[in-house]
């Protein structure tokens, strides 16, 4: 993994760097400043801000097209599997495809009875030679073939009524009517219900625009936070990666987290290539909702006790890293092995050791600046 360099300009030298005893007694002599490599940690961070989802969430939509009789629940509450959540009374198309669906049973049902006692009284005759065995194999296909019809029709009255459709009594003269029940289709809680009572809406099963979303639920026992990591940071995060998640309505409060997935490929948003990283919300206080924005922080990669330097120090020389080393001969430019690098520091493999001076700057651009003082402006 290669870190990002900064090119040092004039930059103030951090606290925690110390000169050695040969720059700190002549360091006033030298237009640029000075410290020593050291050994510490390295700790990789990135951060990035990602929206709360749900693991699983569910759109519930009505297998019929018609309007919205009755609901049954709203938003935040928990349901069961194959509990009603509203019921739909059909447009007239639908009710008029569903009549028509009971009266094609009907008649299949009364061919199919007929067909039967023509069939039993063939059989009876059969007995005595009052009619010939071709006579009754057209007497039981005719019957074969009007049961089948019957089951066909049966069958496809099962399939609309294990939808929801079902038919009642009305309160006006017994007539029956028919509507919907739309159920939960699994366990849990509703987040978001798109219509009311009187609405009108689409069949599911409707070509046209997918059908109207009734009702959406989820799975609200485990949450995801999906973050779009910049693809100059996606190689510093691994899953496993520890995860510290807050929003800003609480600011107080950490959740913890763990990535779950690195994706394989980027995705491009707004001219910039993010990868959406995908965090699994393992503890911490419960404040995290779905739809939220969280402030996410990835701790990745750890190193401690390494060789490392500030990470102004470090310049490019023909696309490869360097550090000038102080010396008796002035500051020379080293090549340096890079590992890991945060914010502050960049761990360095070889090329370096603990206790070596270096230029926290170009030393060349600075005795520039020193003896032309007009181009520091």
């Amino acid at each position: 993994m290669k870190p990002a360099f900064v090119l040092a300009a004039v930059t103030s030298c951090i606290p925690l760097l110390a000169c050695n005893n040969a720059d700190a007694n002549d360091g006033s002599s030298r237009p640029y400043k000075v410290g020593v490599v050291d050994r510490g940690e390295v700790r990789v961070i990135v951060e990035e801000t990602g929206v709360v989802t749900p693991e699983r969430s569910i759109v519930v939509k009505s297998p019929i097209s018609g309007v919205v009789e009755q609901l049954y629940v709203r938003e935040g509450d928990q349901v069961r599997t194959g509990q009603v959540l509203a019921r739909v009374k059909p447009d007239i198309a639908q009710a008029n495809s569903l009549a028509q669906m009971r009266s094609e049973i009907a008649k299949a049902r009364i061919a199919r009875d007929n067909a039967k006692r023509d069939y039993d009284r063939s059989q009876a005759l059969t007995g005595i030679g009052g009619i010939t065995q071709a006579d009754l194999d057209v007497k039981r296909v005719t019957y074969e073939q009007a049961e089948n019809q019957w089951r066909t029709a049966e069958e496809q009255l099962q399939l609309v009524q294990r939808s929801g459709v079902t038919a009642g009594d009305s309160t006006a003269g017994g007539a029956t009517t028919q509507w919907a029940r739309i159920t939960a289709p699994a366990s849990g809680v509703i987040i978001g219900r798109g219509v009311e009572a009187g609405e009108t809406v689409v069949g599911g099963t409707s070509a046209f625009g997918g059908g109207t979303e009734m009702f959406t639920m989820a799975d609200l026992s485990t949450l995801l936070v999906k973050a779009a990591i910049n693809e100059v940071d996606i190689g510093k995060v691994q899953r496993g990666d520890r995860v510290a998640l807050t929003v800003d309505a609480f600011p107080g409060d950490t959740a913890q987290g763990v990535v779950r997935l690195v994706p394989p490929a980027a995705r491009l948003q707004e001219r910039v290539r993010v990868f959406d990283v995908e965090i699994e919300v393992t503890g911490g206080p419960r404040v995290l909702r779905p739809g939220m924005t969280a402030n996410v922080r990835i701790s990745g990669p750890l190193r401690t006790e390494t060789v490392r330097v500030p990470v102004e120090a470090v310049l490019l020389k023909e696309g490869k890293p360097i550090v000038y080393k102080l010396g008796g001969s002035g500051p020379q430019p080293v090549p340096v092995t890079l590992g890991l690098s945060d914010l502050y520091y960049v761990e360095v493999l070889s090329g370096l050791a603990a206790g070596d001076s270096i230029a926290l700057e170009d030393p060349v651009a600075a005795l520039d600046r020193a003896r032309n003082p007009a181009r520091r402006r």
